[in-house]
């Protein structure tokens, strides 16, 4: 049983309540995007140019994904070369590679982004949302008011625009999913993270809004908790030792999870937390499928 709400310590505490009997911190086996057939699917990711976002753009490459556009704020010239290379060394043809400049928290650059994903792929199958921002570790009174706020705008406001300009392209592919990647952190409390962790549930909830908002016109929308992973953003963050000890996941856990997550449509799974540590065959076929169903689980609710 979890403890009571508010209880648990991310350090000494039992991880994430888990779904699963056996869970991961690197990829394995059954996840390999050399398995999965991604010929004619379209995808997105936004973030990346670095750490999870990279990773993810390689792995839809390896999965043979035949138009992948990839979008952040800084260079991703290099990105796109490496994502080229992983598919012919899988043996795939070369994916169609988009690049896009954007500001997740701008409005006009995320419909100018659309607009360009739209006239060259005309639809998308596969978008993930990955940009995300961690603020410094401070209780309430001592925080600066612009980067707390600053935190929900990247966290919230970010894939609230990139969910409503390209939903629509979204609803013209085949597995029509919307991925937003969250964090275990959004169904804790860590003194401290006072907007990093509110702002995380927020986007949870926001992917659940889109999966019901949607849901008859076939979109799959999910949040996920990528791994306990030291990129760049977590490696700038100050925390304790034995806070940093919990850091053991691998980006590739994550990029090759989303593939094996997306490579079909998913419907039963729309509305849903996932964590990515979980070994995904095992929850994603019956039995834990079917319990998931009948007792609808991994959604945010009050127990009262």
């Amino acid at each position: 049983m979890p403890p009571p709400p508010g209880s648990w310590n991310p350090v000494e505490g039992p991880a994430d309540y888990t779904m699963t009997k056996e869970v991961h911190n690197d990829t394995y086996p059954a996840i390999d995007p050399t398995k999965a057939n991604m010929v004619g699917r379209a995808v997105l990711i936004v973030g990346a140019s670095k750490g999870l976002g990279a990773a993810m753009a390689v792995s839809f490459a390896r999965a043979g994904a035949s138009q992948i556009a990839i979008g952040a704020r800084s260079s991703l010239t290099s990105i796109a070369a490496s994502m080229k290379k992983a598919a012919v060394e899988a043996g795939r043809s070369e994916p169609q590679v988009l690049t896009l400049e954007l500001d997740v928290i701008s409005q006009s650059s995320i419909e100018a982004a659309a607009s360009q994903v739209s006239s060259a792929f005309g639809k998308l199958d596969v978008l993930i949302h990955n940009s995300g921002v961690l603020e410094g570790m401070k209780p309430i009174t001592d925080t600066d008011p612009d980067e707390w706020w600053r935190t929900w705008e990247v966290n919230v406001r970010g894939p609230y625009l990139i969910s409503r300009s390209f939903i629509p392209l979204l609803l013209k592919g085949e597995t029509k999913t919307l991925v937003v990647i969250s964090s275990v952190g959004a169904h804790v409390v860590l003194p401290g993270l006072s907007a990093y962790q509110p702002s995380k549930l927020a986007a949870t909830r926001l992917a659940e809004f889109a999966a019901a908002e949607y849901r008859d016109q076939g979109l799959v929308a999910i949040s996920v908790h990528p791994g306990n992973i030291m990129t760049d953003m977590a490696g700038t963050f100050e925390m304790e030792d034995k806070l940093r000890a919990i850091f053991t996941e691998t980006p590739g856990l994550s990029a090759d999870s989303l593939v094996y997550l997306t490579k079909e449509h998913r419907p039963w799974l729309s509305g849903r937390y996932i964590n990515l540590t979980w070994d995904l065959p095992e929850l994603t076929n019956s039995p834990k499928k079917d319990e998931i169903i009948a007792e609808d689980k991994l959604k945010v609710r009050m127990v009262v």
